[in-house]
């Protein structure tokens, strides 16, 4: 079950990766800013091509992607079309999530199933919220990636394609708030940056948002790290 959910998470999370950059390179492209490089993954990279002036890579480090261009490119453009640039990405992941949920609804014949889910994916960010407050002060007993991929495995042993679905459309979905974060080198960091790094006030104010930004991450991930050591170790099961 673990193993089943470790390849169903790193499958999608390549696909969901995949699909975010596809979202940038399309507004690039269509706003005339040339693509120097699309990563889907991290480093090692395991496939490199070139192809018409832009370097695709491949990596075996997960839930990483990028497009790069110079910034030069994107200062040059109106403040408009900057947002596009960075909001097409999430942009695609709701889509890509949504249309997941769709099919559920579609396989299920149930509607009024859709439009729940629908409803949970605007609440997402409280969602969020309620549980950061829970894993960080009280409950800690499903925090970590243990936790994550007994859930995914058995998620998919459950429910086979439907199961499939519903990792896909939650892991874009969260793709999508996540990175409306306003921190660098998310698309929500980079799109507040690049639209009022002139301002005086942006200078005071935004290093004190950064900071949060990072604190939380830092906070996440920490605890995470944790109690998944303390599993392996034979703490908690």
């Amino acid at each position: 079950m673990i193993l089943a959910g470790v390849l169903a998470l790193l499958f999608l999370g390549y696909l969901a990766i995949a699909v975010h950059e596809l979202g940038h390179y399309l507004a690039y492209r269509r706003y005339g800013v040339p693509v120097e490089g699309v990563y889907i993954g991290g480093p090692p990279w395991i496939l490199r091509w070139r192809r018409g002036g832009t370097e695709y890579r491949l990596g075996l480090l997960p839930l990483f992607g990028a497009v790069a261009s110079k910034w030069e490119e994107v200062d040059r453009l109106p403040p408009g079309r900057v947002l596009g640039l960075f909001l097409s990405g999430p942009l695609f992941s709701f889509l890509a999530g949504v249309l997941g949920f769709l099919a559920l609804g579609v396989m299920r014949e149930n509607l009024v199933a859709v439009g729940k889910v629908l409803l949970l994916i605007l609440g997402f960010p409280l969602i969020l919220l309620q549980n950061l407050y829970q894993a960080l002060f009280f409950d800690l007993s499903e925090v970590g990636a243990i936790p994550l991929v007994q859930a995914s495995g058995q998620v998919l042993v459950s429910h086979g394609l439907e199961g499939l679905l519903v990792l896909w459309g939650v892991f874009n979905i969260v793709l999508f708030w996540f990175n409306l974060l306003p921190v660098p080198p998310l698309d929500g960091g980079q799109a507040v940056f690049l639209l009022f790094r002139r301002q005086a006030w942006f200078h005071r104010v935004y290093p004190y948002v950064l900071g949060f930004g990072f604190a939380v991450l830092f906070a996440l991930f920490e605890l995470a790290l944790l109690k998944d050591a303390v599993r392996l170790l034979g703490g908690e099961r």
